[in-house]
């Protein structure tokens, strides 16, 4: 009997923030980076305006969905690749050391993926597809609020095994028939 599996990007974003939850912090320490705290908050927001005034360092993971289309393997055997951006967003003193401290925490994130392709077994694959920051001085503060997103292109096998001809799961390819009936 096959095990039902359904693969969603929701499983990848979350797959990849155990990953940085279990080991970042621990490389922050392991390269001795001062004044780098431990990101406790991880959310999917839409904008940086939406995190602008969070407590940070917080990250946020999310998906804008497919890169491609699926790719059909067999009957009902589809593998997929999904883009997952993980960002990290954190305040410093002024513009250049956030923006130092932005790109430290992309350098981070990438390096902790990279090691990780397979996302604690839920991917088949993953790909480092690019990086990018943002800083956005504050006129109101002395501070200024920064953000990175690091994109990675994330690959998974058989995205949606129902365990067709299997009794306990009926196939889904149910016929369907039409009758059309000419009115006089």
């Amino acid at each position: 009997m096959i095990e039902p599996r359904i693969i969603t990007a929701d499983d990848l974003c979350r797959a990849a923030e155990n990953i940085l939850r279990t080991n970042l912090h621990p490389l922050v320490e392991a390269l001795a980076l001062e004044d780098f705290e431990e990101i406790t908050d991880w959310a999917q927001v839409p904008t940086m305006e939406a995190v602008a005034h969070a407590d940070t360092p917080t990250g946020a993971i999310s998906s804008p969905g497919l890169v491609d289309a699926p790719v059909r393997k067999a009957h009902g055997v589809y593998d997929a690749t999904w883009r997952v951006v993980v960002s990290v967003f954190d305040r410093d003193e002024d513009y250049n050391a956030t923006a130092a401290r932005t790109r430290q925490w992309a350098a981070l994130v990438r390096a902790l993926l990279i090691d990780n392709p397979s996302l604690g077994g839920v991917a088949s694959s993953l790909t480092w597809v690019g990086e990018d920051y943002a800083e956005r001085p504050r006129k109101d503060e002395a501070r200024t609020f920064g953000g990175c997103a690091v994109a990675f292109d994330v690959t998974a096998k058989n995205v949606a095994e129902l365990g067709s001809g299997d009794p306990q799961f009926p196939s889904t390819n149910t016929p369907v028939s039409t009758t059309i009936t000419q009115r006089p």
